[in-house]
């Protein structure tokens, strides 16, 4: 087989993949407050997995189909959700519950896909929806698993307690951003080389400035610095059309990576939402090899040409983004709370005029496609309900707004962050402290 090629991009969350838990809030703008039972993030979650592919090219010229099984790893992490079906395991988790342990850095998990079949002419789920179809446009094999599901691809993603490769911190007196290595764990005689990287800053409106920034060699001295660049961006680089020259050089570096081109494209048009149009500032970063074999190993039962590209992303807190956050902390116990009431009132209202009114069925279709578009993306909250200051100053706060006020609220606690957190049904859940087990004693 040759080669079979990972690439991180990204897939959907939907009734296809297996769920093996929910432990995330999802970047919707509607509240958990919205909704009865809604469950909280996991407080010990530093990394998201979003999300490997696995790419198949049987060699060219090769007739009829290949049976292969593959085995991917997660240490530090669990493997929450993957397509097509697969044998899963993580440790200390009970299957499909929403019941959590704490999340270490020793935390194992697996999949295991056994005897796919790879290469067939079967026909894929008739879908539309651009998550599904965009990781498709590969000139790819088709893989079957012995239950009969089939896609273009192995997807997964996951959560998990382990640092990122690279840390980033900001200078207080010059503002310039300052790049550290992050490498516990791993052995300290393969040299870690970011090859490329890019910092980017998305205003509102679309308008983008990037930099792309030299080769970082990293290494096991967490306190030295490896690189620095300025954080701000100057007025004139701010531009609509900078979004396909940032395309343009992501594209060239996957492929240098080792992407075929079209997988490098398919992986920038799935990512669309949260690369280019999620308002932010954020470093880009191809990740190294040997980071990705060492927490994320893979094994495929045939011989194969295993290639691996993954990008990172690191979301950077903004002056911006620190000012609404103060904003939130100074504001008063009761103003949260009837603001809070508020919206949660307003919400039912539109509920129950959609199941009184008529027709039923057509009020309540258009009342859910309407948050439906809220949930995805595509359209603001307000479209929908009047806003009050204090949750719209949280919302501006951008896709990361949960775990950003989490950890202003662990790092600097207030009354007005606990109250709004509370109020709104913010916070994280309550791990479960697993006893440890007695040993069994027995005799030969």
């Amino acid at each position: 087989m040759n080669p079979a090629k990972p690439s991180a991009a990204s897939t959907p969350t939907t009734s296809r993949c297996r769920h093996l838990f929910t432990a995330l809030l999802t970047p919707t703008e509607a509240t958990p407050a919205f909704f009865k039972g809604a469950p909280s993030c996991h407080p010990d979650v530093t990394m998201r997995l979003e999300t490997p592919v696995v790419y198949f090219h049987p060699p060219v010229g090769q007739a009829g189909t290949q049976t292969a099984s593959v085995t991917v790893k997660f240490h530090g992490g669990w493997l929450s959700e993957f397509f097509p079906d697969a044998d899963a395991y993580a440790s200390g988790l009970k299957d499909r519950t929403n019941q959590f342990p704490h999340l270490l850095s020793s935390t194992e998990s697996r999949l295991e896909w056994k005897d796919l079949k790879i290469g067939g002419d079967w026909p894929l789920t008739n879908t539309t929806a651009h998550v599904w179809t965009s990781p498709r446009a590969v000139n790819a094999a088709a893989v079957q698993t012995t239950g009969g599901e089939r896609e273009k691809f192995l997807f997964y993603r996951g959560i998990a307690h382990i640092n990122a490769p690279l840390k980033i911190s900001r200078d207080p007196n010059s503002g310039e951003l300052l790049f550290r290595s992050q490498l516990e764990n791993l052995p300290a005689d393969q040299p870690l080389t970011l090859h490329a990287l890019w910092l980017v800053d998305i205003r509102q409106g679309g308008k983008i400035a990037f930099r792309t920034l030299p080769p970082v060699a990293l290494n096991q001295d967490s306190k030295r610095y490896v690189a620095h660049t300025p954080a701000a961006f100057a007025p004139g680089d701010f531009s609509s059309g900078n979004l396909e020259k940032l395309k343009v050089s992501l594209l060239t570096a996957l492929v240098a990576e080792g992407l075929y081109p079209d997988e490098a494209q398919a992986l920038l048009n799935t990512w669309e939402v949260s690369y280019f149009k999620s308002t932010g500032l954020r470093v880009f970063f191809l990740v190294p090899r040997v980071w990705t074999d060492f927490y994320l190993p893979l094994d495929i039962s045939v011989p194969a040409d295993l290639n691996r590209v993954m990008v990172g992303r690191i979301e950077l807190v903004t002056p911006a983004q620190r000012d609404g956050l103060q904003e939130i902390a100074r504001a008063s116990t009761n103003e949260i709370s009837h603001a809070a009431g508020q919206l949660v009132a307003s919400f039912y209202g539109r509920l129950f005029a959609a199941i009184t009114n008529q027709p039923h069925a057509a009020q309540m279709q258009r009342f859910n496609d309407e948050m439906a578009q809220v949930d995805a993306g595509k359209k603001p909250l307000s479209t929908m309900l009047s806003i009050p200051k204090s949750y719209q100053t949280y919302l501006d706060l951008g896709r990361f707004r949960n775990a950003l006020i989490l950890d202003e609220a662990k790092h600097h606690p207030t009354e007005g962050l606990a109250r709004f957190i509370a109020a709104y049904r913010l916070q994280a859940c309550q791990p479960l402290v697993i006893a440890p087990q007695p040993p069994v004693v027995g005799r030969l």
